[in-house]
């Protein structure tokens, strides 16, 4: 028997008015569209621009007319099926089984906005022999700002989204500052062609001028550019001009200590490492095409380490990180190997959420067929 409060709320015109079907049939209609256009959408502009379109929380359609995003219909759908069993759902034992499975269809939409929110996806790229300390992001990006101390690097890092032109970023403990004069999402860079001219711009590289690029369709694909202008005490302003495909730092002498400092891909430092001892590559008979690869790694943490080999669909899971083997190249330096990197504290959530519903029919049905039984023996 349901409380009284709980019958009382049921009949409010708050919870009929959340509870509507209208609004539970429209979500669901919305998220069919949503990803039919997305799935249109990731044709011509990619998969990561199709993720920033559709998966927030407003759409502007032809850039004037709103439209929810999944985000949003999701959370209308996660709301209305909380007030459903809180104030609508009989708290009664034969009921138990819908319990069950509409507890699972909450966890796995929370699941999916753990997954959103907090999930990141990062590659790990080794050669032969080397030992990877950090992952590094696909799309997003950071100012890099360290010094060499024996084997290890004190970092300072700025995110892309801090970047934006007049933010001044403050490179303590070093007596200097960056003040952002232009950043560019994606951009081309160019060397001067002048022999022995003064260029107007420190850098690596040797760039002269750097111009603005239309975004790629895949964001991995984007090359940033900085401009910025370096104010150090007693010392003239210089602009300092970084981009994203150097493969240098640039080196600065600041309080009478050398500093590097990159645009680069940002870096998910872990707490263990992964030294890839081999990569093993097999060709389908008479052709260069890769039938499988497979690299050995030693993982090391603390004082520990053991050997793990990662290959197609078996990846390495370890704290929390899944490292699956995604790629490889081979230059005239030898054989790299190229891991995807997902940490997903949702990553359970969806087994947890599938097994629930799955046993809260089986159990809904149990009940059912017991309460037959009773109903037909005392017939």
């Amino acid at each position: 028997m349901n409380p009284k409060w709980r019958q009382k709320a049921a009949r409010h015109p708050v919870t009929k008015a959340v509870l509507h079907p209208a609004i539970t049939l429209a979500g669901l209609l919305m998220l069919l569209l949503l990803i039919f256009f997305g799935t249109l959408y990731q044709a011509d502009h990619g998969l990561y621009e199709a993720q920033r379109v559709f998966f927030g929380y407003l759409i502007w359609v032809a850039g004037v007319v709103p439209f929810p995003g999944s985000s949003l219909v999701l959370w209308v759908l996660s709301i209305q099926l909380a007030v459903m069993m809180t104030f609508v759902l009989p708290l009664v034992w034969k009921k138990a089984g819908l319990w069950v499975v509409h507890g699972g269809l909450l966890l796995l939409l929370v699941g999916g906005f753990i997954t959103q929110m907090m999930a990141v996806e990062s590659q790990m790229t080794l050669a032969e022999g080397e030992t990877g300390h950090y992952t590094m992001a696909y799309d997003k990006w950071e100012v890099a700002v360290w010094r060499q101390i024996a084997d290890t690097n004190e970092v300072l890092a700025y995110v892309d989204e801090d970047l934006q032109p007049g933010a001044v970023l403050d490179l303590a403990p070093w007596p200097a500052r960056l003040t952002v004069v232009k950043y560019h999402e994606n951009a081309a860079a160019f060397t001067s062609t002048v022999t022995g001219g003064v260029l107007p711009y420190l850098n690596a590289s040797g760039i002269a001028s750097m111009e603005p690029r239309k975004p790629e369709k895949e964001a991995p694909q984007n090359a940033p550019g900085l401009i910025a202008k370096l104010s150090v005490p007693n010392t003239p302003d210089r602009e300092i001009l970084l981009y994203g495909l150097e493969s240098r730092p640039l080196a600065l002498t600041l309080g009478g200590e050398r500093v590097l400092l990159q645009l680069r891909r940002r870096h998910y430092p872990l707490d263990f490492s992964l030294t890839l001892k081999d990569f093993i590559r097999t060709l389908h008979p008479g052709t260069d095409v890769a039938r499988s690869y497979e690299s050995y790694v030693d993982l090391h943490d603390g004082l520990s380490s053991r050997p793990v080999k990662v290959w197609m669909n078996n990846p390495l899971r370890y704290k929390g990180y899944t490292f699956f083997q995604a790629s490889f190249a081979i230059d005239q330096e030898g054989e790299h190997s190229t891991f995807a990197v997902v940490t997903n504290p949702g990553r359970l959530i969806p087994y947890i959420s599938s097994l629930m519903v799955f046993g809260g029919m089986l159990l809904h049905f149990i009940l059912h067929f017991l309460g037959y039984v009773r109903r037909t023996a005392r017939k």
